[in-house]
């Protein structure tokens, strides 16, 4: 029997309950019991996660990400305190994370498709990092696919590291479709959107993210079905 762990970001200070009551949806359709573990904070731990799992003699562990791009927490933080627990005690194996998806990829033409104006040109600003170039690869896959799709310019930018969003608003001053790619309305989504209206006014049409979004609930079941783990 397979169990799946939803791993989340998580909070350091609090319990985000962000996006859970998407997860529960997936409850009654899947196939094997499952857990919730944060990667930060002192709540639902990913330990726990696993622990729970193991109590109830699971013979494979599936961790899926809730995350979007492969970054620190999913290339370093979950494989290392999966392992710390798991290798060369049970079989386990980590899923994709979420922003390669086509439930993601078809979510963000949709919203472009809708906000558009007949010459808008897209920023797409996901958070980045400056310790892996892969999240940014990833990101402009995403930007060639919305383009593709709807004939637009679409400019992929991060919050950190480098491909920064400030240098695309710097050199577009005209009114931009700007999609902020995160999982919550948190506290670097509503920064971003500050930040944006401070130095630019009104002019562009801001996107929400995708927390509480049916495209993410439909990302976790494309996942899933990946690893046999949800009837269709």
């Amino acid at each position: 029997m397979k169990g799946i762990v939803f791993v989340l970001h998580g909070r350091k200070n609090k319990l985000s309950t962000a996006n859970l009551a998407l997860i529960e949806k997936t409850a009654p359709r899947l196939t094997c019991p499952y857990k919730i573990g944060l990667l930060e904070g002192d709540h639902q731990t990913l330990e726990e996660a696993i622990d729970g799992l193991l109590a109830q003699q699971v013979e494979e562990i599936i961790f899926l990400p809730i995350l979007l791009f492969p970054a620190t927490h999913a290339k370093e933080d979950l494989p290392q305190r999966a392992a710390a627990l798991l290798e060369g005690k049970l079989p386990y194996r980590i899923l994709a994370t979420l922003g390669t998806t086509q439930a993601v990829s078809q979510y963000l033409i949709q919203q472009v498709e809708e906000a558009a104006s007949a010459d808008s040109t897209v920023l797409l600003i996901a958070h980045g990092t400056p310790h892996y170039e892969e999240p940014y690869l990833q990101l402009q896959q995403l930007a060639e696919e919305i383009s593709q799709a709807t004939g637009k310019i679409v400019y992929p930018a991060h919050y950190h590291g480098d491909h920064l969003y400030q240098e695309v608003l710097v050199q577009h001053p005209e009114l931009l479709i700007i999609q902020r790619l995160f999982l919550t309305e948190g506290y670097l989504a509503k920064k971003i959107k500050e930040e944006v209206v401070q130095q630019r006014g009104s002019i562009d049409v801001l996107l929400p993210t995708l927390q509480d979004q049916p495209a993410l609930a439909a990302a976790i079941i494309e996942r899933l079905e990946e690893a046999a783990c949800i009837q269709s």
